[in-house]
């Protein structure tokens, strides 16, 4: 008795534990749950009122948790308050959030003689808190012959006789905003990407940036054409000269669109977009380095190979935040994979786009470790040096151009730069093999096609089991 007394006591603990366990990691994962849902939710209006040369800002976040937030006020912004002033830490500039609602009102002082403005970074940030959409609402008091654009789509607009009203909307919070005196007239271009313009537009402008198969949850940024004011580029709002060329205007279109949708990497890394940019648009870069990047893609990539890697792109759920990514994107196109735009961030030139595969190599039940096996023109090129020295050969690398091979019996001399080789210090052509290299130099080393490497050393490779062997 004692003895079931104590296994029913155990028991009775143990199950005990598990289902206080079970209880912990259901609560913790509910009020991740949470936590995520009302970060998610929260979104912010504004409104605003253009009065004399001022703008009278009211911005309100709603769904925030009760919490202490550190804010980051605008520039140009002046005579802040908050319905609760006894929450606001003007030393830190930290507010402490009740009843899940901020409200802040500011202003911010104009020209009233510019014939244009443009307001960026002109809202109240506030830190960690991912705002999931943002709407504007501006009355426009003084100029009504004046009109307002921004970085989003304009869903409402109506004049009135002492008013134009007007609203903005779209996901996120970076929503530029542009007046100018003179009247901009606004439309759609293939009824996703907003325009505003203060003359008739060709209404086939930008036609090939948005026949892209480009899904609509996408966010496509506004483009204004003024002579007002100097051209900006940014992800949400591009302002251009109604003369710039069509093709340009794409290209930098393009880019902005894949920054705002498709990337979530480095700054110093994002030029990678400038360049897809350009391959899909068919507008090599006015930059040297870039325009090499471009050719090197355009060479060695069919039609249909670039078609499937920027549709790769465009059509993901989720942003790239690496050249890794890209470039594992780019290795799929043929099974294998690459170092490309890697290389180029890494080494500061731009190196021809090889494939390789790091599938294991076997001399003579000898693993290999750490070495490539490159794919060129359907072609497999094996690392020289490590092959022929587990083949009971010497090697020695005589210049940068010219490697020697020995045995004791037959010597071999190859180089990078001749159309020729030597055997037995014999010269001997390669004028036959030119279609298809016999040998590469990559990063300093060596590699040799795979039916020359046979021919020339008469050994045998074979690719098993997604592994090579030598013998």
């Amino acid at each position: 008795m004692p003895i079931k007394h104590k296994t029913r006591s155990l028991f009775i603990i143990i199950l005990s534990l598990i289902i206080i366990i079970l209880a912990a990691f259901q609560w913790t994962k509910w009020r991740e749950g949470t936590d995520q849902d009302d970060h998610l939710a929260v979104k912010q209006q504004i409104e605003i009122v253009h009065d004399s040369g001022k703008l009278k800002i009211k911005q309100t976040l709603q769904n925030l948790k009760n919490h202490t937030y550190l804010l980051k006020l605008p520039e140009a912004g002046v005579n802040f308050t908050f319905p609760h002033m006894e929450f606001w830490n003007e030393t830190n500039k930290s507010i402490a959030v009740r009843d899940n609602t901020l409200t802040v009102e500011y202003e911010i002082n104009t020209n009233p003689d510019n014939q244009a403005f443009l307001l960026e970074n002109w809202m109240v940030q506030i830190s960690g808190v991912e705002i999931v959409n943002t709407i504007v609402k501006i009355s426009e008091l003084t100029n009504m012959a004046g009109s307002w654009a921004a970085g989003a789509p304009m869903t409402y607009h109506e004049v009135l006789d002492q008013l134009q009203y007007y609203v903005f909307e779209r996901k996120g919070v970076d929503i530029p905003l542009y007046w100018q005196k003179a009247p901009l007239f606004y439309t759609y271009i293939g009824e996703k990407i907003p325009l505003y313009t203060d003359r008739k537009t060709d209404q086939n402008l930008l036609t090939s940036s948005i026949d892209l198969g480009l899904k609509h949850d996408k966010e496509f940024p506004a483009v204004i054409l003024t002579e007002q004011i100097n051209p900006l580029q940014s992800v949400s709002l591009i302002i251009e000269n109604p003369e710039i060329d069509q093709n340009v205007l794409s290209s930098i279109w393009v880019e902005q669109f894949l920054l705002s949708n498709s990337w979530a990497g480095k700054d110093e890394e994002k030029w990678v977009m400038n360049i897809l940019a350009g391959i899909i648009t068919e507008q090599p870069s006015t930059d040297e380095v870039k325009a090499k990047i471009y050719d090197e893609l355009k060479n060695k990539l069919s039609n249909n190979e670039i078609s499937i890697f920027i549709s790769s792109i465009l059509q993901s759920d989720q942003k790239i935040t690496s050249l890794a990514e890209i470039d594992q994107l780019l290795g799929r196109l043929k099974g294998l994979k690459t170092s490309f735009f890697q290389d180029i961030a890494i080494e500061q030139t731009v190196s021809p786009l090889y494939f390789f595969t790091d599938e294991p190599i076997y001399v003579r039940n000898h693993k290999l470790e750490n070495y490539r096996v490159y794919w060129m023109d359907d072609v497999y090129y094996f690392p020289i040096r490590p092959i022929i020295e587990n083949l009971n050969y010497q090697f020695e690398q005589i210049s940068e151009d010219e490697i020697f091979i020995t045995n004791g019996k037959t010597t071999f001399r190859f180089y990078d730069n001749k159309d020729f080789f030597l055997i037995n210090e014999e010269q001997y052509g390669l004028l036959t093999m030119r279609e298809k290299l016999p040998y590469l130099k990559i990063n300093n080393e060596f590699y040799i096609q795979k039916e020359f490497f046979r021919k020339v050393f008469r050994i045998e490779i074979n690719h098993q089991n997604n592994q090579f062997f030598i013998r």
